[in-house]
């Protein structure tokens, strides 16, 4: 009986597209976790980018906005909100152009527009309504956003409050043309006083000078006539710059002018006192009180129909005081203060360049009072 032999068992052949995929499947797994791993990586630094836009547009003064691409507004700030009064769930999908001035929404609309086409920056001044219904000069600037590919993703803009600056810049140039105004009031009434006045002083003393055989007496008047047209003239180049302002001090001119007035005026007395006043004044304070006391006592002279004009100049330690009274009409000071009055304005305007104080008091039929307190600390710049 012959033996089997052993059965000999041969291993199978390994199933070679299985094994590709789970290979694939695994190297798909670890790429979808990578992907993934990535894309929370980015989530979370878009969030923190996010946050950190969000911690900055709220924290400063400036009223933030930003639009898509479409032009809608998808984001304020808080301070944006505030200002123009819209509650923070309704503050989004307006345009650009919301509660801005009427007149200014043709403006706004075409810088938008060209900024959205071209996908550039713009600026403007406009004017924003507030929560109060008041509209305030606003200066915006706004730039394109892009996405993380690069591509456009709109505009985020910012805008200051500038009404102070606008008003003060206004204030400024309706000054200076009063200022030019009354410079070439002051040169024309300059130019008739010598056409007027002195040439024609001067022609007739001249038709006199060529009369033959001119008797004693003539040319005694010829003499006091040339002395009384000197003077005439030494007063007008006066008005125009004391020369005891720089020679003398400020209580010497004044007291000088004062008395000039007091002799050009029969119908007014003029009185000066002073006491105590430091002799060596600043040229800048002094001769910005001197031209208030000028612009004061031209005002009463011609306004106040009083008979008495009293000028006082005191002196301390620490400041210089100047008081101009009348009592005279007087007259309604808010008024002359809304009307602009270029008097007014100058005075206030050469007490402001030494860092003093300017008040006036007036009541009709009261007459007026005008003081004018100076510190003597500080060197300033000139008025």
């Amino acid at each position: 009986m012959l033996e089997s032999s052993p059965t000999t068992h041969v291993p199978l052949a390994p199933n070679l597209p299985a094994l590709l995929l789970i290979a694939a499947q695994t190297v798909l797994i670890i790429v979808l976790l990578l992907q993934r791993a990535r894309i929370r990586k980015t989530e979370t630094a878009l969030r923190a980018s996010e946050t950190r836009f969000r911690t900055l547009a709220e924290s400063t003064p400036s009223l933030i906005r930003m639009c898509d691409a479409q032009g809608t507004v998808i984001y304020v700030n808080d301070r944006r909100a505030s200002f123009t009064g819209r509650h923070p769930d309704a503050r989004y999908g307006d345009t650009w152009t919301s509660d801005v001035h009427p007149d200014d929404v043709q403006g706004m609309q075409e810088a938008f527009s060209e900024a959205m086409r071209k996908r550039q920056s713009f600026s403007n001044e406009y004017r924003l309504r507030r929560s109060d219904g008041v509209y305030r000069w606003m200066f915006s600037v706004a730039s394109p956003r892009l996405n993380d590919e690069g591509s456009f993703a709109g505009l985020i803009g910012s805008a200051i409050d500038i009404t102070d600056q606008k008003l003060a810049q206004q204030a400024l140039e309706e000054v200076s043309g009063q200022l030019i105004e009354a410079q070439e009031e002051e040169r024309s009434r300059i130019a008739r006083e010598l056409h007027d006045d002195i040439c024609q002083r001067l022609a007739l003393l001249s038709i006199e000078l060529d009369q033959p055989n001119a008797p004693r007496g003539n040319i005694e008047q010829v003499r006091k006539q040339c002395f009384q047209i000197a003077h005439d003239v030494q007063t007008l180049s006066h008005r125009l710059h004391s020369p005891a302002l720089d020679y003398l001090g400020l209580a010497a001119a004044l007291r000088g002018f004062c008395s000039d007035i007091a002799k050009q005026q029969s119908q007014m007395k003029v009185e000066f006192r002073e006491e105590g006043v430091p002799s060596n004044l600043s040229h800048d304070i002094s001769i910005c009180l001197f031209r208030i006391v000028q612009e004061a006592i031209h005002n009463a002279v011609k306004y106040s129909q009083s008979s008495l004009v009293q000028v006082e100049l005191t002196g301390g330690v620490r400041e210089i005081r100047l008081s101009v009274r009348d009592w005279g009409v007087g007259f309604d000071v808010e008024e002359a203060r809304g009307n602009h009055g270029l008097g007014l304005v100058s005075m206030q305007k050469r007490i402001e360049l030494v860092r003093g104080k300017f008040s006036i008091e007036s009541m009709l039929g009261s007459g007026t009072r005008i003081v004018a307190l100076v510190p003597l600390v500080d060197e300033v710049a000139g008025c």
